[in-house]
């Protein structure tokens, strides 16, 4: 600092001090000066020109401090014992002494509140943070090939897809640092605005890193700051994405269901992988955040939101997606609804080939109806035109057959599908219609830890609460609460096999929020049944109709009944979508909205092209003709 810097005045026992460095002019009081000397309050550079010297206060009537100038150099304690000189260009060797104790108390881990350098600490953190990404994307990938058999394609896909996203964050970018404290900064100035009243924009300002993170205040928070943005950059679920986007582009059965219900239940490693983290990484000395504040995840994405991250990644790294697998999704749901595969897939597949809608591709948007539910508008399409249901009363003969044969029978409240009068040698409409009532309520929609207590403190010991340690006592406890619990299923095995049956299949709870056991037909008539679970659903029973359609087959609509949209349909339909909508997890509204969608675009096409849907049976014909 030079002379010319300093200025005296302003007010009695007040200096007036304008600095070098930033040119900033500001009034100080003897109370601000620390150790004697006055620091700017804009870049925090030390007026080492002015010094505020003690003096003895008897001699003042005001009891106030002298203010003298010192010369410019900043003064140097000589040190007790004379050192040898360091080497040339190596850093000077601090002195020793034996009487130099420490006159507070200090920290068993001394440095651990030390900023160090920078640079060093948003490296460590951002390298970890990367890194303990692609160890889990690697355990996920190793389990899907070994547990859930897929093909060994999706690694070496996952990892191109991988690096490209990496690189298109922009998280290693020289700038980074710089941005993210800019970006906090201003969004503090905009916070402290909007309080007084002042809603003009703040101009963001880079500057260099060490003064902005010593401007910050305390490391904490810096390093909470910089997670925060690496995990907006490249957020937990994103291993999830680039899994699923890997088996999306090599042609896998695997759908977000799949992934989420996995991830959710630790079949795949998410909620739990950050235990893994350091056993392959090694621990990390100097990066100061755990692997549980990195990688710990608040909760499972969904299936909506983890197609439409697929979607979001393939369109940011600027990768052309296929269509999804149609054939192998659609064949594994007949499967899983014990339908006949050869007589319904050849047809399904022409409906594809000729329509192929867009809302098979994947898309970024969450807001969209996933692909899997426009496969299964293309399936149930299929099974309408083949088995002619349009609402011909087959689900009412099949009650009143049901109802009649059961008479004075234990057996006569039981599902209209566990009777052998719905039992025909060719699969017909009703063969079909039983077969699909009974795969529905097949269908569990739970999860594994929901089985009973022992499996959910198994899944909350393993998955919730990974690497949580108790003392003694408390180990101790769990174990007398075991084995109560196992007394009591000892003591009662009549109500432990009823839940087990609950668990099994007789008693599990639907989508709809009831049991199977309680979707029962009562001995009056199971079409109330019916029509009760229609309603509460949206839909609005349709009496069957008489005669056949001969053009085509039979179009819904919605209408409006007291100011709420509302589905009409037969029962026979209803069933139809019930049981593809409870095994695609989503509401039986959404399953309709999109059949009736589908079904616009293919009258569109008959209309444009002169046939009907008629013409996939006789292609073959058509094109030898």
């Amino acid at each position: 600092m030079d002379d010319d810097g300093d200025h005296y005045g302003g007010g009695e026992g007040s200096i007036t001090l304008r600095c070098n460095e930033c040119s900033a002019t500001e009034v100080y009081s003897p109370d601000d000066a620390v150790d004697g000397f006055f620091s700017c309050r804009r870049c925090y550079a030390v007026h080492t020109s002015t010094q505020v010297t003690a003096t003895d206060p008897n001699d003042f009537n005001d009891s106030m401090p002298f203010l003298r100038r010192v010369p410019t150099q900043t003064p140097q304690t000589p040190a007790p014992y004379r050192t040898p000189h360091p080497a040339h260009g190596g850093p000077t060797a601090r002195p020793f002494d034996d009487f130099d104790e420490p006159s507070a108390p200090q920290d068993f881990a001394p440095g651990a509140d030390a900023w160090g350098n920078p640079e060093e600490l948003v490296a460590q953190v951002r390298r970890r943070y990367v890194l303990g990404l692609q160890v889990i994307l690697q355990r996920q990938l190793e389990v899907l090939v070994e547990r859930h058999r897929v093909g060994a394609l999706i690694c070496g896909v996952a990892g191109t897809i991988w690096v490209r996203l990496v690189a298109a964050s922009k998280v290693f970018d020289e700038m980074w640092p710089q941005k993210v404290l800019a970006q906090d900064e201003a969004v503090e100035k905009l916070k402290r605005s909007a309080s007084e009243g002042d809603q003009k924009p703040h101009q963001v300002k880079y500057e260099l890193a060490d003064a902005a993170l010593a401007r910050k205040g305390t490391r904490k928070r810096c390093e909470f700051i910089f997670l925060r943005s690496l995990r907006t950059m490249l957020p937990l679920y994103s291993t999830l994405a680039v899994s699923f986007l890997a088996c999306h582009i090599a042609r896998e059965a695997i759908l977000p269901t799949d992934i989420s219900r996995w991830a959710t239940e630790g079949k795949l490693p998410y909620v739990a992988a950050f235990t893994e983290v350091d056993k392959l990484l090694g621990s990390a000395l100097k990066c100061p955040l755990d692997a549980r504040q990195l990688f710990r995840p608040v909760r499972v994405i969904g299936t909506w939101q983890l197609e439409a991250a697929a979607g979001s990644i393939a369109q940011r790294i600027g990768l052309r997606l296929p269509s999804v697998n149609f054939y192998a999704i659609a064949q594994r749901y007949l499967n899983e609804l014990s339908l006949p595969v050869e007589r319904i897939l050849p047809h399904a597949c022409h409906i594809y080939e000729w329509a192929m809608p867009a809302e098979l591709w994947l898309s970024s948007n969450s807001d969209r109806i996933p692909t899997r539910v426009y496969v299964m508008a293309i399936l149930i399409v299929s099974l309408r035109f083949l088995y002619n249901i349009n609402g011909q009363g087959i689900w009412e003969e099949i009650c009143e057959a049901g109802i009649t044969a059961g008479g004075s029978d234990p057996d006569a409240n039981s599902l209209p599908s566990m009777k052998p009068e719905c039992r025909t040698n060719a699969f017909g409409t009703k063969e079909l219609l039983c077969t699909l009532a009974e795969a529905c309520d097949k269908i569990d929609v739970g999860h594994d830890y929901s089985k009973d207590l022992r499996s959910y403190l198994k899944y909350c010991k393993d998955v919730v609460f990974p690497g949580i340690a108790y003392s003694v006592e408390e180990a101790h406890l769990i174990e007398i609460f075991h084995d109560m619990y196992k007394a009591g299923e000892d003591d009662n095995p009549k109500v432990h096999m009823e839940e087990m049956q609950t668990t099994n299949g007789v008693n599990k709870r639907c989508q709809d929020g009831t049991f199977v056991g309680a979707r029962r037909f009562s001995t009056s008539s199971g079409i109330q049944r019916i029509k009760s679970e229609m309603e509460d659903h949206g839909f609005c029973y349709m009496p069957p109709g008489r005669g056949l359609r001969s053009d085509n087959y039979l179009h819904y609509r919605r209408k409006t009944v007291s100011g709420s949209l509302v589905s009409v349909s037969h029962a026979d339909y209803y069933i139809l979508i019930r049981a593809f909508a409870k095994l695609a997890e989503v509401d039986i509204r959404i399953i309709h909205a999109s059949v009736l969608k589908l079904e616009r675009r293919l009258a569109s096409i008959e209309k444009r092209i002169g046939r009907s849907l008629d013409a996939l049976q006789n292609l073959p014909s058509l094109a030898n003709g």
